[in-house]
């Protein structure tokens, strides 16, 4: 027999922001620790756009410019989370 501890989820890992030119290629990364582990999601403006610990956007546009929030979830009655600022800046 052995026990199983459940533990919130915790941010080890947090996105930061960043500054690119248009078409620039921009990664973020996000980790946490818990029990059960926890689940990554990535979203803007209120939708999903990506799941699990590293957010890729190629070819970046103007419009992917904004506040990009990772949340941890494991099932528990808590979510961590953090945001990172995303600016797009224009090539010209």
């Amino acid at each position: 027999m052995y026990l199983s501890v459940l533990v919130s989820p915790s941010l080890t890992t947090r996105p930061t922001d960043k500054t690119v030119l248009e078409a620039a290629n921009v990664t973020f990364h996000c980790n946490a620790i818990g029990n059960p582990v926890p689940k990554i999601s990535w979203i803007k403006d209120g939708k999903a756009v990506a799941s699990g610990d590293t957010l890729r956007i190629i070819n970046t546009k103007r419009n992917q410019s904004g506040k990009y929030w990772c949340l941890a979830e494991n099932g528990l009655n808590l979510t961590a989370n953090a945001s990172a600022s995303l600016d797009v800046q224009c090539k010209y």
